[in-house]
């Protein structure tokens, strides 16, 4: 089985720590109109698995009006067979919620919603540049509790003017509200956005890494403590509500990505389509390739399948990699497993390597250390 990742790059503005491709003008239709072309055309000639789950990203999904969104999914119905339990999320904003929209959503088939709430302090959310306030945040997850049973708050640590009390209070708001999913995010400062300027103009301040390994201690040990399982790094779920999506992702299963910029994979090739809008558009319009490909080794497998597990709480099957790829990552790397074992970084049980809580936080690290 296979998923579908469909690319809407619009938002009403930008945010101040994103650097995903978007655009704040409103050609809604011409991009729409190309990406219904895109999934007609199938230009990469990916097979057409059996489609288990479809994701609406973005950009903001829930900008655009309701019937673009049904125009989408009744093309991709045409075109692949969907599972019956087939999990269909929307990326959604607080501030374009509204009971009419989800009703047309539930009604076109969406059945998760992923909510960027990102924090429930309002100062935060002005740094961030969010389009909400925290009671608008408040009333859009009491309409969608109203109707959909699975859905996803998104929160972000690591941010201006968090502290220890900002993040405990955000964790206090997602005990009361007991969403199904949530996923916490510590923010990163990537490369040409806002906040990445104003850091280095010295008009904001983050708290330092220690404070913000502190906080995620006290992210972990909360969370579980209110019953949410850490599937992976930054995912947290009750029973029976893992996102599908994004597990495909860590366990390897190809996607097909629709829109601007929208990646695709197939085991054997990744591809990325152009991010340029207009260029998008116009090749579309000729009939021309809109994207690049490049064709795995079996290297690029392996810490692809490395990468992807260490963040999981399955870990790193040693037996599943060496029935897969013929390799023993133990013997090629057990000086750094065992070294990482011994400072409780990882833990080995049953062939498998595992993240400790400690090893989370350095996570990256400890994946360059282990990758072929």
């Amino acid at each position: 089985m296979a998923g579908i990742y469909v690319h809407i790059p619009f938002c009403k503005k930008a945010c101040n720590y994103c650097n995903f491709h978007f655009s704040i003008s409103k050609n809604y239709r011409q991009i729409i109109n190309s990406i219904l072309m895109e999934i007609e055309m199938n230009q990469k000639k990916i097979s057409k698995n059996i489609i288990s789950t479809i994701y609406i990203g973005g950009g903001t999904p829930s900008i655009i009006n309701e019937k673009f969104i049904n125009q989408i999914l009744t093309s991709i119905r045409s075109k692949y067979i969907i599972t019956n339990d087939c999990e269909i999320t929307i990326e959604a904003n607080p501030d374009d919620i509204s009971k009419k929209k989800l009703n047309s959503w539930k009604k076109f088939g969406i059945n998760r919603i992923s909510l960027g709430v990102q924090s429930f302090n309002d100062k935060i959310l002005k740094k961030l540049n969010r389009s909400h306030n925290s009671n608008v945040a408040l009333n859009a997850i009491e309409k969608i509790k109203n109707l959909f049973t699975n859905y996803s708050i998104d929160l972000m640590f690591g941010t201006p003017d968090s502290n220890y009390n900002t993040v405990l209070d955000d964790l206090k708001k997602i005990k009361e509200i007991s969403p199904p999913h949530v996923s916490i995010y510590n923010m990163t400062i990537e490369e040409n956005t806002i906040i990445e300027k104003q850091l280095k103009k010295e008009k904001i301040s983050l708290p330092d890494n220690n404070i913000i390994m502190n906080h995620f201690d006290k992210i972990q040990s909360f969370m579980k403590e209110i019953g949410y399982y850490n599937y992976e790094m930054s995912s947290y779920c009750k029973e029976g509500f893992k996102s599908k999506h994004n597990s495909n992702y860590w366990m390897d299963k190809s996607y097909i990505g629709f829109g601007p910029a929208a990646h695709s994979y197939d085991k054997n090739f990744r591809y990325w389509n152009i991010s340029d809008n207009d260029i998008y558009i116009n090749k579309i319009k000729k009939n021309e390739k809109i994207f690049l490909k490049e064709k795995l080794s079996v290297n690029n497998k392996i810490n692809e399948y490395i990468m992807t597990r260490i963040r999981t709480s399955m870990g790193i099957d040693l037996e599943e990699l060496k029935k897969k790829f013929e390799i023993n990552l133990y013997e090629k790397r057990n000086v750094e497993i065992d070294r990482m074992v011994k400072n409780m970084l990882l833990k080995k049980s049953n062939k498998k390597i595992r993240l400790t809580n400690e090893g989370k936080k350095i996570v990256d690290h400890i994946t360059t250390k282990i990758m072929i």
